[in-house]
């Protein structure tokens, strides 16, 4: 079972668990290398103050700086990894459920049922998406929101077996 507090009904199974790209992370986490290696430059040219600053008061306020640096920015990864983690959307033979991560402590859990499925579009806008086969799909449902899932992987196959659910949910 892909979510442990995901409760399946009678003769429902998982068919498809979907999450984002790697690529998403990739791109999200070279923000903060890049944030990383700005402070060891800034860390760096340190020697400079030595003539403005004593270097005894400066050491320790640049040891101080540095090491709340470093926990921001672990703390930035982390989150960037929960978001990502947790971010996911299980296709079952009988609904869709959207788990939308938001945040640390901000979650919304969304669900329909395959039967509801109106219309499926995909989006595939930059060629980074098209190179690495990824992209948005947008699920439109009867007398519900439109789901939009950012992202995913697989876009093609993800949508065809939604529709082949949703198909056999209507017969």
């Amino acid at each position: 079972m892909p979510v442990p507090s995901l409760h399946l009904e009678q003769n429902e199974r998982v068919l498809l668990v979907l999450r984002r790209h790697w690529f998403v992370l990739l791109r999200e986490s070279m923000v903060v290398l890049f944030m990383i290696f700005l402070g060891i430059m800034l860390f760096s040219v340190k020697r400079i103050w030595y003539g403005i600053i004593d270097p005894v008061i400066f050491d320790s306020i640049v040891a101080f700086l540095l090491s709340l640096y470093a926990l921001l920015m672990l703390a930035l990864a982390f989150a960037i990894w929960i978001t990502y983690r947790l971010d996911v959307w299980i296709i079952t033979t009988k609904r869709v459920i959207d788990i939308d991560q938001r945040g640390l402590f901000n979650r919304e859990v969304s669900e329909f049922l395959v039967a509801n499925i109106q219309d499926i579009t995909t989006e595939v806008p930059t060629m980074i998406m098209t190179l690495f086969d990824f992209g948005n799909m947008t699920i439109q449902t009867a007398g519900h929101k439109n789901f939009v899932v950012r992202e995913i992987p697989h876009l093609e196959k993800a949508k065809k077996i939604i529709l082949e659910c949703s198909r056999g949910a209507q017969t």
